[in-house]
């Protein structure tokens, strides 16, 4: 009898082990893998198999400014220690807005929300946790002096748009990811970032799906990209600048930015004399608002005015600026 039972403890143990073991298997892999896809093949259990659907979602896409020349001032282990710290928050902002992260790409981040999750409001959701992140980094920053680390500041891209989404590869190596033409757009924002010295624009395709209460943003500029054939329509880009307050009070910023709308429709009905006077306007308020030197959007947009004003574009212009 002390035998059987015996025998059967350790049959429990054993088995206590093996779960605890599996356990952490999985943990494991939803580190690999993101972990909504990880539940969803549990909850259905079956095998991972390569499949992508076409699905429309919104993409987000950020890169740490100059990070290339940081590093090349740190040494190995503060880079780790910087990176790591930085993914930790970020991924967490992601996923407190039901988002997932695709990949880390160097310092960039890719993530998509609407899939697999579904959430009708993913746009919105998105660039909520776009701002989230950017206030994040106030805490990191504060954490990298503490060690003696630098300060860094991320640019952002945000498009929503049709595109494959699903398990990618082949049947012994896959992952979860996106591709299409309109999963580029997302980069391609976040990078002209630089030319405005902003840190979030929108695509207009996420600008007409996101409660425009919800947020103070401007128009920043008129773009043609190439994600819609051979022959790509000029499309505004917007410039998320905070979350705006509910109720009657409003953020300071969202009379700057209402003042930059009239001067963008200004600039494109041609009247750029007007708009660029609303322009010198907008610097001079965010000047004081923000206790800034100059703002950049604006100062772009004034030399644009003078340069428009002395030579005219041509009759049919579509509002594109031509550096030529």
């Amino acid at each position: 009898e002390e035998v059987k039972m015996e025998k059967s403890c350790a049959e429990i143990r054993m088995i206590n082990r093996i779960f605890n073991n599996m356990k952490k298997a999985i943990k494991s892999w939803g580190k690999y893998v993101p972990w909504p896809v990880v539940q969803i093949l549990l909850r259905a259990g079956v095998d991972a198999e390569p499949g992508m659907k076409t699905k429309e979602v919104t993409i987000f896409f950020s890169d740490i400014a100059g990070f290339t020349t940081i590093v090349e001032h740190l040494d190995p282990e503060q880079s780790l220690l910087l990176l790591s710290r930085y993914f930790n928050d970020m991924s967490k902002v992601i996923d407190d807005h039901q988002g997932i992260v695709i990949e880390f790409i160097g310092d960039a981040i890719l993530s998509v929300f609407g899939s697999p999750m579904k959430n009708p409001d993913h746009s919105t959701a998105c660039v909520k946790a776009a701002l989230g992140m950017l206030s994040a980094l106030d805490k990191i920053n504060h954490w990298a002096l503490a060690r003696g680390l630098p300060e860094i500041r991320i640019r952002c891209g945000v498009h929503t748009g049709r595109v494959m989404i699903g398990n990618m590869g082949f049947q012994s190596r896959m992952k979860y990811g996106v591709v299409g033409a309109e999963a580029t757009v997302a980069d391609k924002l976040e990078e002209i970032n630089k030319n405005y010295g902003t840190n979030l624009l929108i695509s207009q395709a996420t600008y007409q799906r996101i409660s425009h209460d919800a947020f103070v943003i401007r128009p920043i500029d008129v773009l043609r990209f190439s994600h819609r054939g051979d022959s790509p329509k000029a499309e505004m880009v917007y410039n998320v600048m905070t979350k705006d307050r509910l109720g009657t009070i409003k953020h300071k910023l969202r009379p700057v930015a209402t003042l930059h709308m009239r001067g963008i429709r200004r600039y494109r009905d041609r009247q750029f004399a007007e708009a660029l006077e609303l322009f010198r306007e907008v610097n001079s308020m965010m000047k004081k608002l923000m206790a800034v030197e100059e703002d950049p959007p604006a100062v772009l947009m004034i030399k644009r005015c003078e340069t428009y004003l002395a030579n005219p574009p041509p009759l049919h212009w579509d509002g594109v600026w031509d550096e030529k």
